[in-house]
């Protein structure tokens, strides 16, 4: 798979500097010197760490050409003294790039409450930098995971207009995931040039069809972001309503690839689920329901177990608020098993049923034999690892 460094002018890289307690690469820079346009979408916890403030704050005058990430701590919740050692990393990265500290955007994912050890940091921004042309995608996805088991990349391509143009990401999240956005870390790039705001536009419609649909644990973090910066090598002719759409599917697949895979390495998970829901009064509904579904204890214990319970899957429609249901014309389905139709039990082979819930991917349907509304979303399974790695995590 092509990775973002693949693409002209941009550069990345991960090193080991000793901020996770377990080792392991730690901090890591995706440098874009050319970028022509920077869009993101940030966590809307109201507790959010420093590097949430400052990246904002960054991206209000400048386009980002650098983002320099740290794992192992989230340097949220650490007052005034946080605030400055973020403003300090993003100072040094830039000197070494030779850029303004407000055209480096800084992301910080790992143990809330405890402050940067900027010994550590300062040294290893040192080491980072050693190549500031790195073509290492694969170092710089290790070094922003914390719990994750994998490694995350996305990539797709398309031929729009005259060019060949692309999308590439990695990502990284485990725990603490139910996007709102972001409660992950997403970086990507894009070599097309396309204006500031049209990209801040198509990467929050590539992000609420995708990220926020995606739910591990019901938990909005502190510090998460998702990043796309546009190297401006290749242009296409955004008032063309069939090439913008192209732009937009290729964006949406990375975003979507990318959102499954973490959904997928959820901490302790066994199962990626799919809910897809149909016949929703409308299309905000649907995501809703999709995510109640996703969200249920109840409904992810009975998929880590192959359960076929029904009944989990109606109360999980039916708890959710401000929502238009009709029971008579409901239909659930695990994989092409039909459980419940029309409002009424239906007879169905169980062995059938476990077996579409026995494997790694499990797709259940909703239909709401309403009317149009539809939604995808993606979560996992709830088992004993989760507790055991939350115990374990501090």
């Amino acid at each position: 798979m092509k990775q973002l460094t693949d693409f002209d002018g941009v550069f990345a890289r991960g090193v080991e500097i000793g901020l996770k307690a377990k080792g392991g690469k730690d901090l890591a820079y995706i440098y874009v010197p050319n970028a022509v346009a920077t869009a993101a979408v940030f966590t809307q916890n109201k507790c959010c760490g420093a590097n949430i403030s400052y990246t904002k704050k960054a991206m209000k005058t400048n386009v980002l050409k650098a983002i320099i990430v740290n794992a192992g701590n989230a340097n949220a919740a650490t007052g005034e003294q946080g605030a400055k050692n973020c403003k300090r990393m993003a100072q040094l990265a830039a000197q070494k790039l030779g850029l303004r500290p407000s055209e480096v955007g800084v992301a910080s994912t790992g143990i809330i409450g405890k402050q940067l050890d900027m010994e550590k940091v300062e040294a290893g921004i040192e080491k980072l930098f050693e190549d500031c042309h790195a073509k290492d995608a694969e170092s710089a996805s290790q070094a922003i995971l914390t719990t994750d088991l994998v490694k995350k990349h996305a990539f797709a391509e398309a031929k729009i207009g005259k060019k060949t143009i692309g999308v590439a990401g990695i990502a990284k999240g485990s725990g603490m995931i139910e996007p709102n956005m972001a409660t992950m870390l997403g970086f990507l790039v894009t070599n097309a040039d396309v204006p500031q705001e049209l990209l801040q536009e198509w990467l929050k419609e590539a992000v609420d069809k995708s990220f926020n649909m995606m739910s591990v644990d019901t938990d909005t973090s502190t510090s998460d972001m998702v990043v796309l910066l546009a190297t401006g090598e290749y242009q296409f002719a955004t008032r063309n309503h069939v090439e913008i759409l192209e732009f937009k599917r290729i964006l949406l697949e990375v975003c979507i690839e990318l959102a499954k895979k973490v959904a997928r390495d959820g901490e302790g998970a066994t199962k990626l689920i799919e809910v897809q829901v149909t016949g929703a009064a409308t299309h905000t509904e649907a995501r809703r329901i999709a995510k109640s579904i996703i969200n249920s204890p109840l409904v992810k214990t009975a998929v880590h177990g192959s359960d076929p319970n029904w009944g989990r899957l109606l109360m999980a429609v039916g708890k959710t608020p401000d929502i238009r249901i009709n029971q008579d014309s409901l239909s659930f389905a695990f994989g092409a098993v039909t459980v419940f139709k029309d409002g009424e039990p239906t007879a169905f082979d169980k062995q059938e049923a476990v077996a579409a819930l026995s494997g790694t991917d499990v797709i259940i349907h909703v239909d709401c034999g309403m009317s149009t509304g539809q939604a995808v979303a993606w979560g996992c399974d709830l088992t004993k690892g989760y507790i055991d790695i939350n115990v374990d995590y501090n």
